[in-house]
């Protein structure tokens, strides 16, 4: 599969959710690097999964270590106020289906996709089939054997997805479209986000025939954004660590005692 940047991924997430700053999901990213090496993962196998909780300390640790007592600071510039914000965020990146292009894995089922597009039975195929060179229309139509034009028939789809808009009401009509899809169909898309957008259609308009992309973060299904609703307070975790003690409160919110001077 051939991966977008994560900048250009993060682009795309920003495009339909611009709640937060481009930064925040470099600091989320970086934040999980520095939880997992944190919980002892050994860069040289499979990354450790790592909870909501768990990734909520390391945010606050790596938070402070980076930037002090400006932490709460710069991260409320970036749209983030609460735990549940980095919920948000990983959520984003974890349901982002980022891939611009298709490779030749990405075809489930070369033979099945090919007759779909040669009958035009449905109006996305419809769309396709005559932007597709002669050349290929007719190696799938005189081919028995899809590995003779597979190559061509992916390079040629993801010209097709840089410079053709391929959303219309009306051809999607009966294509059941995911949240994320519909949200970017509201958005005048170009360049790469275009080319995301366009892979997302045709992902969704053949389930059975194309390979969904994967997003910018792995999940399990006990995953929900609920773990990161119950997390810590903000002013508790990167202001008052700050604080001199006669200004820190302790849990009932009372001043802490000054410490006894020594004679």
């Amino acid at each position: 599969m051939q991966d977008v940047s994560f900048e250009a991924a993060v682009d795309l997430i920003r495009a339909r959710d611009p709640r937060y700053q481009r930064d925040a999901y470099l600091f989320v990213r970086e934040a999980l690097d520095f939880t997992q090496r944190h919980l002892g993962n050994d860069a040289s196998g499979p990354a450790r999964h790592v909870t909501g909780r768990q990734l909520l300390e390391g945010i606050r640790d790596y938070a402070l270590a980076q930037f002090g007592p400006m932490a709460m600071t710069v991260l409320e510039e970036w749209g983030i106020h609460g735990c549940s914000d980095f919920g948000e965020i990983v959520f984003n990146m974890v349901e982002s289906r980022a891939a611009p292009a298709f490779s030749p894995e990405d075809i489930k089922d070369v033979k099945c996709f090919a007759a779909k597009l040669k009958e035009q039975s449905d109006p996305v195929s419809r769309l396709l089939w005559p932007r597709f060179s002669e050349h290929l229309r007719q190696a799938v139509a005189a081919s028995a054997k899809p590995k003779e034009f597979e190559e061509t028939l992916v390079n040629e789809l993801n010209e097709i997805l840089q410079v053709c808009p391929l959303y219309d009401e009306k051809r999607f009509f009966g294509v059941k479209l995911s949240e994320q899809t519909r949200s970017l169909a509201r958005l005048e898309l170009k360049g790469t986000e275009l080319a995301q957008f366009n892979r997302l259609l045709l992902e969704e308009a053949f389930p059975m025939e194309l390979s969904q992309s994967h997003g910018l973060l792995a999940k399990t299904e006990k995953d929900t954004r609920a773990d990161f609703a119950e997390g810590y307070d903000f002013c508790e975790a990167f202001r008052k660590p700050f604080l001199p003690p006669s200004k820190q409160t302790n849990s009932a919110g009372d001043q802490k005692p000054a410490p006894a001077s020594s004679r």
